[in-house]
């Protein structure tokens, strides 16, 4: 891990909970209320095991975007941010652009930036990321869908966010070719799974079923609550 006067930054980029906005492709199975509900409890479980299992300055960097007034205090869409953590805007531009503001932003400096979809990264994994990504200029974890979990670097690395086709199955071999066209040495974390679709929310319910995490117990008690929920 790096030294004091290096402490890493910890950001997850997260959309706000708003219902018709977030986790859009859930809304084949539920509702527009009831996908922002499941994107609020997997926020709320994020921001919680990387509290607890990540060690350094965190942040919440949320998008531009201002929730609606009657939905602002709805508690169904609520989360709740731990107290090591610091809300920082992501600017605009596409998700690299918004990663490169908030690296900025924060020194350029070590930082590993996570999303939303990844609520259940084992917690050995997040624990050892730091000794992982030392032989190497930046990491990330690859997902099923072509994406990452994360992106680790030591530095701030622009080419590695340039040229991307942010969203789409060609992220992973992109950010790859990036890095070696620029130079850098970039590792893969352990894959893992995200959460998109309907069938990657049932994954996830299976995965957390028997789990004794705190924070993953609490985001299965309410996704149960959630997928059950035939009212809104």
């Amino acid at each position: 891990m790096p030294g004091v006067a290096e402490t890493p930054a910890i950001v997850v980029m997260a959309k706000r909970p708003i219902p018709g906005r977030v986790k859009t492709r859930l809304t084949m199975e539920f509702t527009p209320y009831r996908a922002a509900q499941a994107h609020a409890a997997m926020l709320e479980c994020v921001l919680d095991r990387l509290a607890t299992h990540l060690p350094g300055r965190h942040y919440l960097a949320l998008d531009s975007q201002t929730a609606a007034p009657d939905q602002a205090h709805d508690p169904t869409l609520e989360y709740e941010l731990p107290a090591t953590f610091q809300v920082v805007d992501q600017g605009t531009g596409n998700l690299g652009d918004r990663i490169t503001h908030v690296w900025n932003a924060l020194n350029q400096g070590p930082a590993v930036f996570f999303g939303v979809d990844s609520p259940d990264i084992p917690t050995q994994t997040l624990a050892t990321l730091w000794d992982n990504l030392a032989p190497a200029d930046a990491a990330i974890g690859p997902v099923d869908d072509g994406g990452y979990w994360c992106l680790a670097a030591k530095r701030l690395p622009p080419p590695l966010l340039a040229g991307i086709d942010w969203g789409t199955p060609a992220v992973y071999h992109q950010t790859h070719q990036a890095a070696k066209d620029a130079g850098l040495t970039l590792l893969d974390f352990a894959p893992w799974h995200d959460v998109d679709d309907p069938a990657d929310l049932l994954a996830l319910q299976y995965r957390i079923k028997q789990t004794n995490d705190p924070a993953l117990t609490r985001l299965r008690r309410r996704l149960s609550r959630i997928t059950q929920d035939t009212t809104r």
